[in-house]
């Protein structure tokens, strides 16, 4: 007899794939539409992440500003099933975000980022200069 998953057994399955690199799409407060996020730190000791939104262009007001164009990652249409074009994640301003936010139903899993541009998002982070030595510690450390 097949074994039935409860809401909880469900429930942990999604929370595994809330790891680094991993990406999700769904609404996002104040943008009126559906916006890819990448996991680019889990804290062990909080239950926070740290999340990029992945945008199809770069807005002209970050063109202008030379230390926030730099944190901006390409992410290449070919690596990935989820994106139909050339994206970037924006590397400039990352979001602190509770962990249910990633467990609600509102977002949907889409994939994961290849270690070389999940290494490139990080790196993009900790360069804008945008998170406390404790938040790059505890989001990035090497375990």
């Amino acid at each position: 007899m097949a074994s039935r998953n409860t809401l909880s057994d469900l429930e942990s399955l999604r929370g595994l794939s809330v790891v680094p690199g991993a990406v999700f799409i769904g609404p996002w407060p104040g943008v009126g539409h559906e916006k890819f996020l990448i996991v680019a730190g889990v804290a062990e000791d909080r239950i926070l992440v740290c999340s990029v939104m992945i945008n199809s262009e770069i807005n002209p007001y970050i063109q202008c500003r030379l230390r926030m164009l730099s944190c901006q990652v390409s992410l290449k249409a070919s690596d990935y099933s989820f994106l139909s074009h050339d994206s970037y994640a924006n590397c400039a301003q990352p979001i602190r975000a509770k962990f249910e936010v990633f467990m609600s139903g509102e977002r949907r899993y889409c994939g994961i980022l290849n270690e070389a541009d999940l290494t490139q998002v990080r790196q993009s982070i900790i360069a804008s200069g945008t998170l406390s030595l404790d938040e790059m510690n505890t989001f990035f450390k090497k375990k």
